[in-house]
């Protein structure tokens, strides 16, 4: 058997990993089948065990690739609001995303490694939410009486529920009126100009 050269090996990987997301996207985790995986590559299901020992590790790299980047890209080095609608857009428009997700999250009780996953990435999105809310602060768009690492928590939380309705069916209308309501919670200052802020947050959707 001939030699597999490190190099060929990490491109390899790389290319189950963005076919097993784009089958786990479309069918969901729990519904997909390795030999789904290994026809969305053009290989035999043997050859993907040569690079992964199952499908619970594929959708850890998976994870660490692409799902935490999804959700921190929004908000890592920026301070404008535009982020918030611009999270918003993404969610609404890429539901599926959403699903693996909560799939993934929900394999922690029994993983310990995927446990471990998702530890990381819910560390990495609080501090990267933390540090956009401080930005945010200091250029006066978002009160500054609640510490920005409580406000985290809180935008996290509506985060979070957004996807949920998302999920269960909810009228999108009526998400839409929940996370602007939420929203205005998180960017109000005090009780003289909060109304100020929010007309230059919502004046641009």
């Amino acid at each position: 058997m001939p030699k597999v050269v490190p190099e060929y090996k990490k491109i390899a990987k790389e290319k189950i990993t963005k076919a097993a997301y784009n089958v786990f996207t479309n069918k969901g985790y729990h519904k997909t089948t390795m030999d789904d995986i290994a026809n969305e590559v053009g290989v035999s299901k043997a050859s993907l065990y040569s690079y992964f020992k199952s499908k619970e590790e594929i959708l850890q790299t998976v994870t660490k690739e692409n799902l935490n980047l999804s959700f921190t890209d929004f908000f890592d080095n920026k301070d404008s609001l535009d982020s918030l609608e611009d999270l918003y857009k993404y969610l609404v428009e890429f539901e599926d995303v959403i699903h693996l997700t909560f799939e993934m999250t929900s394999l922690s009780s029994h993983n310990n490694e995927i446990s471990i996953v998702n530890k990381n990435i819910y560390k990495k999105k609080l501090i990267t939410l933390t540090n956009f809310i401080k930005s945010n602060q200091i250029k006066g768009n978002i009160q500054t009486n609640i510490n920005a690492s409580t406000l985290a928590h809180l935008l996290n939380a509506v985060y979070i529920d957004l996807c949920m309705q998302l999920i269960i069916g909810i009228d999108k209308t009526k998400i839409r009126e929940s996370w602007n309501s939420s929203i205005s919670v998180i960017l109000e200052k005090d009780t003289h100009d909060n109304q100020r802020t929010l007309n230059k947050y919502f004046s641009n959707f």
